[in-house]
């Protein structure tokens, strides 16, 4: 099992970009040396709102490139479909080269109706929009060339330079945001990212519908490592790590579920992700991994305002990884 972090970036109320851009910076050079064994920090995509502050996950994986030594870091959800998709292969392969095979590509098809059409973009049309990106993404960056004559885009072959340091582009994934991505993903043997705030039910179905799309194909998915996120907030007061979770999320969940019962889905997630005691999240989060197959897992310890606390956690965590790795 490997462990990374991810960072969504949210600015609460009583907070400031610049604090929560810092947290995100020093958090990232803090493990950065050879006593931490996180290996991965993935930095999310989000829009137009307080609720993830970094709309360019590429540009600021590449400024956390540029400060540390040893960590991969990358785009936990570079949305494909409403970007120019050379434009994001160019990025993809400076950053490749100038990091020297440091970074990753995490990317996602739109999850957001508005950002479709704010960005201009056919939501009729979305699948075959996502798909032909990918096409011309994954093509300019394992070979340095790429062409297009579809419905989206029209342009001869050119090479996007400068090629990828890696052999055949850095590694992807690709989020689990709904069944025919998943089903698109397994007949590629892309790996999946599944997400904090999905239900355990959600997430065991998509692996169970990559695995089963996977063998339908004649794909072997047997080496794929998907990723799995999760929230993390401990306090030896269960109730003060729920609470603070509850605040740090509820203008999330009111802007991303609408429709639900707002006071269920925040519950929903304190039940599924590692929030409360010691002895609250061990099960929930062992059933998570075992559900989903997850060879990796991505922690985010944004929801704990307390500075020390947060870092005393950390470094809790982090020698938990290296007790089982010994």
């Amino acid at each position: 099992m490997k462990f990374g972090l991810f960072f969504i970036n949210f600015q609460t109320e009583h907070s400031s970009s610049k604090k929560v851009l810092g947290n995100m910076i020093n958090t990232t050079l803090l493990v950065d040396n050879d006593n931490y064994y996180f290996d991965t920090v993935y930095v999310s995509e989000h829009h137009f709102s307080m609720n993830g502050i970094v709309g360019a996950p590429i540009t600021v994986a590449s400024y956390l490139l540029g400060l540390t030594k040893k960590l991969n870091i990358g785009s936990l959800n570079q949305v494909i479909t409403t970007h120019h998709p050379v434009r994001v292969a160019e990025e993809t392969s400076l950053i490749d080269q100038m990091s020297k095979g440091r970074f990753i590509l995490g990317f996602s098809d739109s999850e957001s109706e508005f950002e479709m059409n704010f960005f201009n973009r056919d939501i009729k049309s979305q699948r075959m929009i996502f798909e032909a990106c990918h096409d011309i993404i994954d093509d300019a960056i394992k070979t340095g060339y790429c062409h297009a004559d579809n419905d989206f885009y029209n342009f001869p072959k050119i090479s996007v330079n400068p090629h990828c340091y890696t052999k055949f582009g850095p590694k992807q994934y690709v989020m689990a945001t709904s069944e025919t991505v998943v089903e698109w993903a397994a007949r590629k043997a892309l790996p999946l990212t599944f997400k904090w705030d999905d239900n355990l039910y959600t997430k065991e179905n998509y692996a169970s519908l990559y695995n089963k799309t996977a063998n339908e194909n004649n794909i072997d998915v047997s080496n794929v490592d998907h990723q799995l996120c999760m929230i993390v907030n401990i306090n030896n007061d269960g109730e003060i790590a729920r609470e603070e979770t509850k605040r740090y999320l509820s203008s999330y969940v009111s802007e991303t579920y609408p429709n639900h019962n707002q006071e269920d889905k925040i519950k929903e997630i304190i039940d599924e992700n590692a929030i409360g005691t010691n002895d609250d999240y061990y099960d929930s989060s062992l059933l998570a991994i075992s559900k989903t197959g997850a060879k990796r897992i991505l922690l985010s310890f944004e929801s704990m305002q307390d500075h020390d606390n947060r870092l005393k956690l950390i470094e809790f965590v982090n020698s938990k990884i290296e007790r089982n790795l010994q």
